[in-house]
Parts: structure tokens; C-alpha cells; sequence
């Protein structure tokens, strides 16, 4: 703790007063970054690792012998005292991210699996000594067979020579004090500090406190080939993996994941739930929040998320709340997921007839998007989807927006490459995977520097402002809902004078070239639109903030649009959509355009049985009152007096 000397502070009056002297609370100590010392140190590591590889001992005894090493010991005791999470470590390794990944990791050695260490050995020599590569990748795979593979280091370092353990002791002891993060982590993807000040007597306190979360995005195909280890690096350490999978997901591709987590004997449960908007609200979190508890999930093991944007959205919410936080890696099988959902904080569930009334926030640890899962869409659940791209390229990448332009329609008739002869057309091939590449890139620029919903600049919220409150009362899709917010948004922008007339019409003919919806009739709800503006404003502390673009592929943000002036854009903007292909309505718009439940028949259904199930109790007793009165239990004004409350 640090101490600071009285001062005197001039008051309103004139006055001079002394102030009390204040006391800051350190958390942490940290040694300082020299990048150059970190790659000698992990290079003499890999070269004396790779020194007791040999064909004479077992995989266990290698691994001993390496952990016995003075480079070894150094480079990871040296690591574990480092500031992994901060801006300049990340600034220092900038230029290669899989390194970068490898070491945030490595900080926590002390609490891994040997199989996890192996593993992150093995991707630390593929950085920094390719040639020694091969031969790391081969112990690995020779140590995850091995029984001794789930052992932490800490364990393992017991059956060390004394004077061995001693000093990794020594190293944990000073981290109890210095950084207990790297000694007793509750994961290893979360980090907290902060600054506290208190005055001498400790009467006021003030404080200024942080969570740093560390998450990785990749982009990938074959994913669940047993090949690729994205999966496999996570749970193979963990010796299991819990699943929540989305029942339509499990359908096409449930042999599939089973063969993968089978292929590498990594213990493995399934959790099979309804990816449905209609079965998106807090009582289907609390269903995944029981088979967590079920299954004896970890707070220090992820939860892994297969499905799309609703199972990305209430597991996510679920994870969040299970032990106030739980890791997650999301697996996106949807365009929804794979760059909007998926990789977002915000997790939550719907509520009150109002899109996503309950939430937190909370990212998974690792987001991967293949988009080899989009071939089994249906082609309505694929094109809802691109809405979240085009409100990427409109807002924050003109790029994106003219590979829209110039591939969207063919992006959406082949399922962005996943079908006919686009498969074979390497071209197209890179073309979707550099939109899907630059959308996610987008959305986590305008997110991630903004996680906890701090303020409401928001690039990622156009066609997210009108349309939340008619969304489910219109049975639309999600995307499709979106599709006539951006669309009003866009108009807006040029009435604003922010986009030119010309633009405006770019971003409409985009929208209703992707066959999304420019206008549904639920719009002509006057008071229903501007009751939702009014939410809106609530939920966004007090300001309309409404995204638009300010010129193309910039944001802005409106701010003052009073009912009059609602109603009037709304009314003229409903005349200019009316011209474009179909009247500006979308192609299958609706839930049940696609096969899917219409959300708001669902809560109609469940309204009617709850009343009939009161009517049922009310019906039995008063057939109980009659018997009553018929025994000669109640009397007549006793009887009426109970009728009447009942009724």
C-alpha cells in the first residue's frame, strides 16, 4: 500500500482546509515486458525440451525430465509473473497472434494439464522453431495417450527432485501475493484489478475497478474433422467436454461431433435443446442452467456451444449466470451465430413480448465460424442471416459493402460457396470467406472496445432500434425484421442529409437484392412504432442514439426524431419501399415461412392453456362450495360470501 501526504484544498468560501491523507491498495506486482527476453527464454525452453525427447524413456519420464530443466523452469516461472492480459503485452506480440494466444496461456502453467502444456509447447515451437515442430507435435500425441496426460504441473512437480519442487514452490508462494491469478485462477480467460483509494481513517473510499477477458475468433473449415485440434485443444486437457447443441444442428450433424470427441477418447455429453426463437425465454436458460449443474460443470472447464443465433444467445446467458461465470466456446453454425451472435457479449433470452428483455454480458472464450455447416440451412434461415453482414458493410467497411453489391446475390443462392458449382470455385471460395472475415472483423471493432454497453455509439445496433418491438408481434424472422429497420435507417440518414440520395437507394437495392424485407405492414402501427421508440430510449439510458450511416460505411447517430416526425418518415418511407421488387416485403419473412414456430402463436397458445387451467380450479371450487352447502357444511350467506370471492 502506497500512502500520500495531507494537502491542503482551497474550499468555496476561501477557506483553507487540510484534507486527509489517502491510501492507495495495490493488488498486484508484475515484472516488466521485454519482448526480447521472452522469445530467448521460450526459445532455450523449446531447444532443452526437445533435448529430452528420446526413444529410451517413456513420454512421462520426458516430461519430468523437461519440467527438471533450469531453461524450462525459467522460461515458464519468468512468464507466470508477467502481465499477459495487458495492452502492451498484446502490442509486443502483435505481429503473430498464435503466439501471442500461446503465451496468455502459458502464464498459468502451474494449474495445467501436462497434455496442456505439451500442447502449448508444441504450438510455441511451430512460432518460434519450425523445424523443431515435428518433433514436438509427435511427443504430444504420444503424451495425450497417456494416463498421466490430466495431471496439473503442480501435482507432478511433488514427484520432482526436492530441490526441483522447491523452487516452483518458491515461485507459487511469491504469486499468492504478487499475482494470484497465475497460482489459483478460477479460469484462465478472466483477470481482474484495480484502484482503490481510502482516506487514512478509512471513512471514504473510492475505487475504480476492471475484468479483463481474453477471447480468440478463428475462421476455419473442416472443424469437425478429427485432423483439425481447435476442439481438441481445449478438451483433450480436460479429459471431457459438455455440449449444449441445437436440436437441428444435432440432427445433421450429431454422428459427426460424437466421432470427433470418440476419435481422440475425449469423454464427451451431449445436451440437445430447441435452437427455436420461440424457445428463447428464461425458462429455456434455467433448462440449460439444470443440466449444467447436472453434469457438475466446472467454473474453470467451457462450455461448448454448437447452433446458431438462439443457442449462442441462452446458453451463452446461461454460462454467465451458472456460478455467477462460466466459460463457453462457441461452435457457429449459422450466419447469425458465425459473425453476430456468436462472438457478441451480449447473451440474453426475450421476455414480455420484447426481444432479448434479459441479459448480461458475457463472450465466449473462443468463437469458431465454419461456414461448411450453412449447406444444410434452409435457404429462408440463410438469408435472414446476411442482414447482420450488410449492417456491418453499411456502417463500418465500404469494402464489404461492394463485395455485397457485386456477390451478395450469388452468396445467398449457393449458401456463400457451400453449394452446386461454387464449391469447386476456388475465387468464390476466398470471396466468402474475406465477406465473412470482414464482417466479424467489423463487429468486433465496434463491440469489443464498448463490452459492457457503456455508452450507446453503437455501430452495431442499426436496424436494431423500431424494429425489437414488432419483430415478435409479426412472427418475422429475425433478420428479415432487421432487414426493414436498416432499410427506415437508411432513409433517415439521406433525409438527414448524411447519405446521398443515390447511397440510399444502394443500401435499399442491397437489402431487397438479398431478398430481405424493406417494409412489413406491421409498420403502419403508428402508436405501436413509437411506443417502441420510447423503449428503446429506456434501454439505451435516456437517448434515442439510432444508428445510421454518415456517409456510406460510416456511422452517425440520430438522436431527436419526435412522434410527428416518426409517423411522417415512417408514412413516406413505406411509399418510396413500395416500388422496389415485391413491394419492398421480403422472401419468406415469417418463422413459419421456414418451418419454425411462430413465436407469438407459441405465447398466445400458452396464454389460453394457463386461463383454461385457471378455469378449471375456479370450476372445482365452486362444485366444492356446492357440495359444501349441500352437506349442510356452509350456510347460505356463508356460501354466498365465499362465491362472491371467488368470482
Amino acid at each position: 500500500m502506497k500512502r500520500s501526504r495531507a494537502r491542503p484544498l482551497r474550499a468555496r468560501g476561501g477557506d483553507v482546509v487540510e484534507t486527509l491523507p489517502t491510501t492507495e491498495i495495490n493488488y498486484y506486482k508484475l515484472d516488466s515486458i521485454n519482448c526480447t527476453q521472452i522469445l530467448a527464454s521460450m526459445r532455450c525452453a523449446l531447444k532443452a525440451m526437445r533435448a529430452c525427447f528420446n526413444g529410451e524413456e517413456s513420454p512421462e519420464a520426458q516430461m519430468k525430465n523437461a519440467l527438471c530443466n533450469e531453461d524450462v523452469r525459467f522460461a515458464l516461472v519468468s512468464l507466470s509473473r508477467l502481465p499477459v492480459f495487458s495492452h502492451d503485452f498484446g502490442l509486443a506480440f502483435k505481429d503473430d497472434l498464435d503466439l501471442l494466444h500461446t503465451l496468455k496461456q502459458l502464464k498459468y502453467f502451474w494449474n495445467l494439464p501436462l497434455s496442456q502444456l505439451a500442447i502449448l509447447m508444441a504450438n510455441l515451437s511451430s512460432r518460434l522453431e519450425p523445424a523443431a515442430s515435428c518433433d514436438f507435435n509427435a511427443f504430444t500425441e504420444k503424451f495425450c495417450q497417456s494416463p498421466m496426460h490430466l495431471r496439473a504441473v503442480k501435482e507432478v512437480s511433488k514427484e520432482l527432485p526436492e530441490e526441483i519442487h522447491a523452487e516452483y514452490m518458491k515461485n507459487a508462494a511469491y504469486l499468492e501475493d504478487a499475482d494470484a491469478h497465475a497460482v489459483y485462477p478460477t479460469s484462465i480467460y478472466r483477470q481482474c484489478d484495480a484502484l482503490t483509494l481510502a482516506t487514512q481513517d478509512a471513512s471514504t473510499i473510492e475505487a475504480v475497478m476492471s475484468t479483463t477477458i481474453t477471447t480468440t475468433i478463428k475462421i476455419a473449415r473442416k472443424v469437425l474433422d478429427p485432423s483439425n485440434h481447435l476442439l481438441f485443444d481445449v478438451y483433450k486437457p480436460l479429459g471431457r467436454c459438455v455440449a449444449v447443441v441445437d436440436d437441428k444442428v444435432d440432427e445433421h450433424y450429431g454422428a459427426e461431433i460424437d466421432n470427433y470427441f470418440a476419435s481422440h477418447n475425449i469423454e464427451f455429453t451431449k445436451l440437445v435443446f430447441s435452437g427455436n426463437e420461440v424457445d428463447k425465454g428464461i425458462e429455456d436458460v434455467e433448462r440449460i442452467l439444470v443440466a449444467m449443474k447436472k453434469y457438475s460443470v466446472g467454473r474453470h472447464e467451457p462450455l461448448l456451444v454448437i447452433g446458431g443465433g438462439v443457442i449462442a444467445d441462452i446458453a451463452g446467458f446461461a454460462t454467465s449466470l451458472y456460478s455467477r461465470n462460466t466459460p463457453y466456446v462457441m461452435l457457429c453454425t449459422s450466419i447469425v451465430s458465425g459473425i453476430d451472435a456468436g462472438p457478441s457479449p451480449r447473451v440474453c433470452c426475450n421476455g414480455y413480448d420484447y426481444k432479448n428483455l434479459y441479459g448480461s454480458y458475457h463472450p465466449p472464450v473462443l468463437t469458431i465460424t465454419d461456414r461448411g455447416f450453412w449447406k444444410t440451412l434452409h435457404p429462408g434461415w440463410l438469408r435472414h442471416g446476411v442482414a447482420e453482414i450488410i449492417k456491418m458493410a453499411v456502417m463500418k467497411d465500404l469494402s464489404l459493402f461492394e463485395l455485397l453489391e457485386k456477390h451478395g446475390v450469388r452468396a445467398v443462392q449457393t449458401k456463400f460457396g457451400t453449394e452446386g458449382d461454387s464449391v469447386d470455385d476456388a475465387e468464390f471460395q476466398d470471396v466468402c470467406d474475406l465477406i465473412v472475415g470482414k464482417a466479424m472483423e467489423g463487429y468486433v471493432r465496434s463491440e469489443y472496445g464498448n463490452l459492457w454497453e457503456t455508452h450507446q455509439c453503437r455501430p452495431h445496433a442499426y436496424g436494431h432500434t423500431w424494429c425489437p418491438g414488432y419483430e415478435l408481434p409479426a412472427g418475422m424472422l429475425h433478420g428479415q425484421a432487421v432487414g426493414t429497420c436498416m432499410g427506415f435507417g437508411a432513409y433517415l440518414s439521406f433525409i438527414e442529409g448524411w447519405v446521398s440520395e443515390e447511397e440510399m437507394h444502394r443500401v435499399l437495392k442491397v437489402i431487397s437484392d438479398c431478398e430481405l424485407s424493406l417494409y412489413h405492414p406491421v409498420m403502419d402501427d403508428d402508436k405501436m412504432i413509437w411506443k417502441t421508440q420510447l423503449a428503446i430510449v429506456e434501454k439505451r439510458g435516456g437517448n434515442l442514439c439510432a444508428p445510421i450511416p454518415k456517409p456510406l460505411g460510416f456511422s452517425g447517430y440520430l438522436n431527436d426524431l419526435s412522434e410527428e416526425q416518426l409517423i411522417q418518415r415512417m408514412h413516406e418511407y413505406k411509399d418510396l419501399v413500395s416500388k422496389y421488387p415485391r413491394g419492398g416485403r421480403g422472401v419468406e419473412e415469417h418463422c413459419i415461412d421456414v418451418g419454425l414456430e411462430d413465436p407469438q402463436a407459441k405465447k398466445l397458445q400458452k396464454k389460453a392453456e394457463a386461463e383454461a387451467g385457471q378455469a378449471a380450479v375456479l370450476a372445482g371450487k365452486l362444485e366444492l362450495l356446492e357440495q359444501l352447502r349441500h352437506e349442510g357444511l356452509l350456510n347460505e350467506e356463508q356460501f354466498d360470501l365465499k362465491h362472491q370471492q371467488l368470482a
